[in-house]
């Protein structure tokens, strides 16, 4: 059929067809020029990465938000195990169960297996990259732990929350934005003490396990959630480096 769509005005270099589920795609590779990035004139920001939420941004206006995503993996576990015992038991199999011949009734067991995976990264990518391309639109310099998101993946207790949300994904679009914007993005070391340090009066605590949402600052009483208060030293590192 007839494919309309936005075409760049450049020189398209190749075209890549491939599939996913039942839908084809093809990625154009264009070279145009790309005008030189206008910094967006907003405030700075330190943006934490979080598990009660997603992300958590606190700006120079004094303002601290709390961001959450839509969590599609966790929304659709249950119907996605269904599919996955579904799938299990289609094709012809040999008596230890492995798969040696795909029937029809498989194939169509397969491929609503993989529309389901498909609408679960459709959700998690439009929530981040509408994200980002605010966060880049307003923001000026943004400071983001350099989190090992990899590393993160491999702790059983962590590793489904971050990948549903996205975490790494998150920081890659954020990154890639950014540098197209002209925004200049700070990354703060990961053993930077950002939660314990009070953000008030600079006072570290000792220690402060994951488990503690909260904690009062015995020096100057400020009481803190630990996320609102990560965000805050972040946007002092943001800050540090000037606008």
């Amino acid at each position: 059929g007839r494919m309309r769509t936005y075409l760049p005005q450049g020189r398209i270099l190749h075209a890549t067809v491939s599939r996913e589920a039942d839908r084809w795609f093809v990625s154009l590779t264009v070279e145009e020029e790309i005008p030189d990035p206008i910094s967006p004139n907003g405030s700075a920001a330190g943006i934490d990465a979080g598990l009660e939420s997603f992300i958590t941004l606190a700006d120079e206006t004094g303002s601290v938000q709390k961001i959450q995503a839509p969590k599609p993996l966790r929304r659709a576990l249950k119907r996605l195990k269904k599919l996955q015992r579904k799938l299990s038991r289609r094709g012809v199999r040999d008596k230890t169960g492995r798969l040696i011949e795909r029937t029809k009734n498989y194939e169509k067991a397969r491929l609503e297996l993989a529309r389901l995976h498909r609408r679960i990264q459709n959700i998690r990518l439009d929530f981040l990259h509408k994200l980002t391309a605010e966060l880049v639109r307003v923001h000026p310099v943004i400071a983001i732990e350099d989190l090992n998101v990899a590393g993160m993946l491999k702790n059983d207790r962590l590793a489904r929350h971050i990948a549903d949300v996205g975490w790494g994904t998150f920081r890659a679009l954020l990154e890639a934005k950014a540098k197209l914007r002209g925004v200049r993005m700070v990354k703060v070391n990961r053993f930077a003490p950002t939660s314990k340090t009070c953000s008030v009066c600079g006072y570290v605590l000792s220690e402060l396990p994951l488990s503690v949402r909260a904690w009062t600052c015995p020096v100057c009483g400020t009481r803190h959630d630990r996320d609102e208060n990560a965000a805050k030293n972040l946007l002092k590192f943001a800050l540090a480096v000037g606008l």
